[in-house]
């Protein structure tokens, strides 16, 4: 008995991975043909497209925001970049991914420069007008190699950005000075000379 929860579960688990994986060749094919690098399924990813997907099966409503704006369900993602395109009321992947192709704004986001990653979902719900639904989430993930090197920045060594926000700081800090101008060129440094 035990064996088959098992089994049922990992099915249950493989399936939608699987499907997310034949729709991922589909995109990575497209970029190749466009010069692009291929793309590969990411489980990070793949969970947020089905979120997306899912939620708006639930609500009926196809919209970005749904399951949460976009930033806030990307953040989780260690992404330089990243898109997501949804669409409702297809009935295949064949049908949803060629009406992508004919939007200027979908395509783009299939044809992100350094993409690297996608993940996508379809759900239905029988119940709305739309009954299918269908996510994409397409990035360009940090590598490790990045997150390392920007985690092991010498102390006074950061980017100039941060180092110009220290600068602002102590200024900000050091008090006001008794001579008008300089509280005025201190008061448009703050906000102006970052």
């Amino acid at each position: 008995m035990r064996t088959a929860y098992f089994l049922a579960a990992a099915m249950a688990v493989a399936a939608p991975l699987a499907h997310a994986e034949d729709m991922a060749e589909v995109v990575s094919r497209y970029r190749t043909e466009h010069g692009l690098s291929a793309v590969k399924t990411d489980p990070q990813l793949t969970a947020i497209a089905e979120r997306q997907a899912q939620a708006m099966a639930a609500s009926g409503i196809m919209d970005h925001s749904v399951a949460g704006s976009f930033s806030s369900r990307i953040s989780v993602v260690n992404a330089n970049r990243a898109a997501e395109n949804i669409a409702a009321g297809t009935k295949t992947w064949a049908e949803t991914f060629r009406m992508w192709q004919n939007s200027p704004g979908h395509n783009a986001n299939l044809l992100q420069a350094r993409a690297d990653s996608v993940g996508v979902a379809v759900a239905r719900n029988e119940q709305t007008r739309y009954k299918i639904f269908w996510a994409m989430v397409i990035a360009e993930k940090a590598s490790k190699e990045k997150e390392v090197r920007v985690a092991a920045v010498p102390k006074g060594k950061e980017p100039k950005v941060a180092a110009q926000k220290k600068t602002a700081e102590r200024r900000a800090s050091a008090g006001s000075s008794d001579n008008p101008l300089t509280a005025v060129k201190d008061f448009v440094c703050k906000y102006l000379c970052q």
